[in-house]
């Protein structure tokens, strides 16, 4: 390899949190729910980029942010 990073095929709970502007915990309750579709990868969960998008999930999470 020529220094190249390989790009990752998924977002993990912390990497989602921080793009959506919400906690952790958020993200795994919207996974629990099954509002956002996590996988179990160990003792973790990460998110597939290609099972979710962004954009729309950001308008949905602001929207909820804001009608609180």
């Amino acid at each position: 390899m020529s220094g190249d990073k390989l790009e990752k095929n998924f977002y993990t709970v912390k990497e989602l949190a921080e793009i959506l502007g919400i906690s952790r915990i958020s993200v795994f309750k919207r996974v629990k729910q099954g509002s956002i579709k996590g996988q179990r990868w160990g003792r973790n969960f990460v998110i597939l980029k290609k099972d979710i998008n962004i954009k729309d999930l950001f308008k949905i999470v602001k929207t909820n942010k804001t009608s609180s």
